[in-house]
């Protein structure tokens, strides 16, 4: 399968192979214990960006053990991400959100197994006078992708704070690398992005500045302990059924590694310069505003309701239709 770089990044365990444990007995028992099990392949379908960051982490540190191997095949578009889950052929997914709601709405055999990634959007802007969302008043905007969860949310936020699109505000649409590069060369003067966008952006124009995170704007309207979910990871109901134990051990690793490279900014750094084609310094610099952060699947359902909750009102065939029910959202704690 082709291996080519995500257009849209999103953006991004353990030292010593053998479970990710710095118990040396706790290792070599790991390692007895894998020693007798049977062997298990994963196929993975995930994109050039930080959810995949974990897994190759994983893999780089034999976490899953010698009996478990893990082997990545990279989607750049939702068409082949799609394809991927219903090709019988791969088992765990990384996948945005939206993605992953219209695959249950359509009845694809996949539950969501965690969110890794949280608010990463932010409005960009070189006006300095830009404080609140009613300075915006007569300004274009310009936004990735009509009808996405950054262009919901904008309209949101714009709507909550008196703006109306289209006459107060107009919006724009492009893709994400096109923004970057028009923003970076003073051609645009407002845009919305996400890392690890927002940090190219900003390398490339001194005047450029963060005015909004967007996931400070939704704890203003939905409390301060929400935040905007992203992207997750999804598994087929067949796999998680039929190697129960394993996709506990893949999802208790998984966040393990999450952790690592969050501490560990420059092996995050490494990672995507050596796997992903990023400038290892964007990746580093992107770190703290990529908003990894690991909840398992039943853990994330009430912040994921309210969010499918927005989409829904907006466009529902954003989501497909229907918020998912509780049979989508697995917990392997």
């Amino acid at each position: 399968m082709k291996r080519k770089l995500l257009g849209m990044c999103l953006g991004l365990v353990c030292l010593f192979a053998v479970g990710c444990s710095s118990n040396p007995k706790e290792a070599e028992d790991a390692k007895a214990e894998n020693t007798t099990a049977e062997k298990v392949t994963i196929n993975l379908g995930v994109p050039k960006a930080a959810p995949t960051m974990p897994v190759l982490q994983m893999i780089e540190t034999n976490a899953m053990g010698d009996n478990v191997e893990l082997n990545i095949d990279y989607w750049d578009s939702p068409e082949q991400l799609i394809a991927m889950t219903q090709d019988k052929k791969h088992d765990i997914f990384a996948l945005p959100l939206t993605v992953g709601a219209k695959l249950n709405n359509k009845g694809v055999d996949i539950k969501l197994t965690n969110v890794n990634t949280w608010g990463v959007t932010y409005f960009i802007t070189t006006d300095e006078s830009i404080k609140e969302w009613s300075d915006l008043k007569g300004e274009t905007i310009y936004v990735p992708q009509k009808s996405s969860p950054a262009d919901i949310l904008t309209q949101y936020f714009l709507e909550s704070n008196g703006m109306k699109i289209g006459e107060d505000v107009e919006l724009k649409y492009s893709t994400p690398s096109e923004i970057t590069q028009l923003i970076k060369v003073g051609k645009v003067e407002h845009a919305v992005s996400l890392e690890p966008q927002v940090t190219n952006a900003l390398s490339g124009n001194d005047n450029l500045k963060i005015t909004f995170s967007y996931d400070a704007e939704w704890k203003k309207l939905m409390g301060e302990k929400k935040s905007v979910p992203n992207a997750g990871m999804g598994a087929t109901t067949t796999f998680i059924e039929e190697n129960k134990d394993v996709m506990k051990k893949f999802e208790v690793e998984y966040e393990k590694a999450l952790n690592y490279i969050v501490e560990n900014p420059e092996v995050a750094g490494e990672l995507g310069e050596k796997h992903f084609g990023l400038k290892k310094d964007i990746v580093i610099k992107s770190m703290p505003r990529l908003g990894l952060k690991y909840k398992d699947g039943q853990a994330s359902m009430g912040d994921l309701k309210e969010f499918y909750k927005l989409l829904l009102d907006f466009d529902p065939t954003t989501i497909g239709g229907s918020i998912p029910g509780e049979d989508f959202y697995y917990g392997a704690k």
